[in-house]
């Protein structure tokens, strides 16, 4: 176990390598930099020139990537945003908060919908309430967030005016957008769920069970549904990485102050700091919950932990 752990850190940080010297290459070939944001949209060449020394932004490509992943590796400074001064780790530490909070939200209620609604389809497999969630989730998936979230606001903040739109002031400012973030995974889960079930439903495992007197309850409880849960798990992982990392034009649209918010404010700025230590933080976050998600597998079946170990 301890060798398998060691050699996935491995690999996570030759990704993390490739990745930030990705973002820092494509970063570099974008227009503009940080030194016009800075300076304005009316200064000089020369002053352009002379914010570009001061920033280090004259220095090439791999200089400047070198210099970063000696702070990381050897100080572990993930810099300064060159536009405002603050340091990176600080800026990102503010954000993660308010970020995890939205992701665990409708984390939250995606499990307990989808688990809840793929159950119900799963034991009236064939029926109208089938059907109907089956429809429900197809719909739901192919609805685009940032369209749901327009349509959450004009329902019900302003026509109905039940629950407030930007910011994060209140319990109630984390209604909406979490919601939107939900529902697509809610649609999900609940295929997903199903699925398992039906598939697990037909084993002999489960026939035997059956074939001993078991209770519907019980054949459910302890045969079918402990069986089905891992392809959820896996889901369940890779959803809370997809809502930390990739919720950008979610919060943007509620105005919520997280990561996704100040990372695509550093795009716009071209503040290449915070963008590489917002990625780098992201990708560590993926692998993390790509790592918990094996171990949890291996410990829920071995034959996974042996196969894969």
């Amino acid at each position: 176990m301890a060798g398998y752990v060691l050699r996935r850190i491995g690999g996570a940080v030759l990704m993390l390598l490739a990745v930030s010297l990705i973002v820092f290459a494509l970063l570099d070939v974008v227009p503009g930099d940080a030194a016009q944001t800075l300076a304005g949209d009316l200064a000089s060449q020369e002053q352009l020139a002379a914010v570009r020394r001061e920033l280090g932004l004259d220095q090439p490509l791999l200089v400047r990537y070198a210099r970063f992943i000696e702070g990381v590796m050897f100080r572990g400074d993930l810099g300064a945003s060159v536009v405002s001064g603050r340091p990176v780790a600080a800026l990102l530490a503010e954000r993660f908060g308010a970020t995890l909070k939205l992701a665990l939200a409708a984390l939250g209620m995606a499990l307990a919908a989808g688990l809840l609604v793929g159950t119900l389809a799963a034991v009236r497999a064939g029926g109208y309430l089938d059907l109907a969630v089956m429809a429900a989730a197809t719909l739901g998936e192919s609805l685009p967030s940032f369209w749901v979230a327009l349509l959450l606001i004009q329902l019900f903040a302003l026509r109905l005016g039940w629950l407030p739109v930007f910011g994060a002031g209140s319990p109630a400012h984390l209604v909406l957008p979490a919601v939107t973030l939900a529902l697509p995974a809610i649609a999900l889960l609940s295929r997903l769920v199903r699925s398992c079930l039906l598939d697990v439903r037909s084993a002999d495992f489960v026939r035997t069970a059956r074939a001993k007197g078991l209770g519907p309850l019980l054949v459910w409880r302890d045969h079918i549904f402990r069986n089905a849960i891992l392809p959820v798990i896996t889901i369940l992982g890779l959803y809370l990485g997809h809502i930390l990392g990739g919720a950008f034009i979610i919060e943007t649209i509620f105005a919520w102050p997280g990561l996704g918010r100040l990372v695509v404010q550093a795009i716009f700025d071209r503040d290449v700091p915070v963008v590489v230590g917002a990625v780098l933080l992201i990708a560590v976050i993926y692998q993390v919950l790509n790592l918990a998600v094996d171990l949890i597998h291996a410990w829920l079946d071995p034959r996974v932990g042996h196969e894969a170990i």
